[in-house]
C-alpha cells in the first residue's frame, strides 16, 4: 500500500508538471508581442524650469522580433530616447520620457505614443505632474533647493549634492522613494520627517557617470492621505578642462 500511494502521488505530480508546461507554452503569443512595465507615471509636485525623467521598460513577449517603428511625443517639451528599437523574443529595452517643465503651471498631463510591427494599434504612455511657480509656499512639504545641481567645473570631483525636506505640518511624515535615475546616481532619503522639522537627503553620482552631463530626477511620496508625490530635478554639467 505505501508503495502504491507513492506511485499515485508521483503520477499526479508529473501530470501537474505537464499541465503547467502547457499553460506556459500557451502564454507566448504567436508573432511579435509587447508588454510595457506601466502605462502612466505621476511625478507629483515639481518646480518650473527644470527637466524630470522616468524610464518605462518595454519587453518583447512574442515568438517573433518586435520592432518599434515610430515614437510621437506630441509636444516639444517631451523627449523620448529609446534604448533599442529591435527586440528579439524575451529581450527588453527602456523608453525614457524627459519632460521639460518650462513655465507650465498647475496640473499638466502629457501623452506619448509609439507604433510597432504588431499592427495598426498604437501603444500609449502618459505622464502627469503639478507644476509649482512657488514651491516654497506649498503645504505640507517643500524642498530646498527646489532643483538640485551637481555640476562640476573644476578638476576636483564633485559627485555629491544635498537637499532638505521641510515639513511645515503638525504631523510626522514617512518618506518613500518611488523612482530615480538609478543608472547615473544613488539616492539617500530620511525615513521620516517630523512635524515642523527638516531632514536632509542627497544623491551620489556613479563613478561611470562622473564625466557625463545629464538632466534627470528623483521622485518620492509622503505618508499623507493622498500619498502626495514630489519630484526633485537633478542636473549635472561637466565642463572640466583636461
Amino acid at each position: 500500500m505505501p508503495i502504491r500511494r507513492y506511485i499515485h502521488k508521483a503520477a499526479i505530480a508529473a501530470a501537474g508538471i505537464m499541465v503547467c508546461g502547457l499553460i506556459v507554452g500557451a502564454s507566448t503569443q504567436a508573432g511579435p508581442a509587447i508588454e510595457i512595465s506601466e502605462d502612466a507615471f505621476d511625478f507629483g509636485r515639481i518646480a518650473q524650469n527644470a527637466v524630470v525623467s522616468h524610464r518605462f521598460t518595454i519587453s518583447s513577449t512574442g515568438d517573433d522580433t518586435l520592432r518599434i517603428t515610430r515614437i510621437v511625443t506630441g509636444c516639444g517639451c517631451t523627449r523620448a530616447p529609446l534604448g533599442d528599437s529591435v527586440l528579439a523574443p524575451g529581450e527588453q529595452t527602456t523608453l525614457e520620457l524627459l519632460f521639460s517643465t518650462k513655465s507650465y503651471r498647475g496640473y499638466v498631463k502629457k501623452t506619448t505614443h509609439f507604433e510597432t510591427n504588431i499592427g495598426e494599434a498604437k501603444e500609449y504612455i502618459k505622464i502627469s505632474s503639478e507644476l509649482l511657480p512657488r514651491p516654497d509656499t506649498i503645504m505640507p512639504i517643500h524642498l530646498s533647493p527646489a532643483r538640485l545641481d551637481v555640476s562640476q567645473f573644476k578638476s576636483k570631483p564633485r559627485t555629491r549634492a544635498k537637499f532638505y525636506i521641510h515639513n511645515k505640518d503638525s504631523l510626522d511624515y514617512q518618506i518613500t522613494l518611488i523612482d530615480h535615475a538609478d543608472h547615473v546616481f544613488d539616492v539617500k532619503l530620511p525615513e521620516i520627517v517630523k512635524a515642523h522639522d527638516s531632514a536632509w537627503g542627497g544623491i551620489i553620482v556613479h563613478d561611470d557617470a562622473v564625466e557625463t552631463e545629464f538632466e534627470h530626477s528623483l521622485t518620492f511620496e509622503i505618508s499623507d492621505a493622498d500619498r502626495t508625490r514630489y519630484t526633485l530635478p537633478v542636473k549635472r554639467m561637466y565642463r572640466v578642462k583636461k
